[in-house]
């Protein structure tokens, strides 16, 4: 299963493999634990990550991020 996630540090938004416990920010280098950042769209097509990484980045720099659209 897959996710989409936003760094707490630098708020990179980027998609991630739900089967590890962390994933590093190419962004900023930090290292996020999974079990402790929310996952903002579950999905098992990794075809579907695309889309939804690029409405996520919208919902960021608006601000309006868990808010339904």
């Amino acid at each position: 299963m897959y996710g989409v996630i936003c760094c707490p540090k630098c708020r990179f938004v980027t998609a991630v493999d739900l089967k590890f416990k962390t994933k590093k920010c190419i962004k900023c280098n930090y290292n996020i634990n999974l079990k402790k950042v929310r996952v903002i769209f579950k999905t098992e097509d990794n075809n579907e990550l695309g889309i939804l990484i690029k409405d996520t980045r919208k919902r960021v720099e608006n601000g309006n991020l868990f808010v339904e659209p």
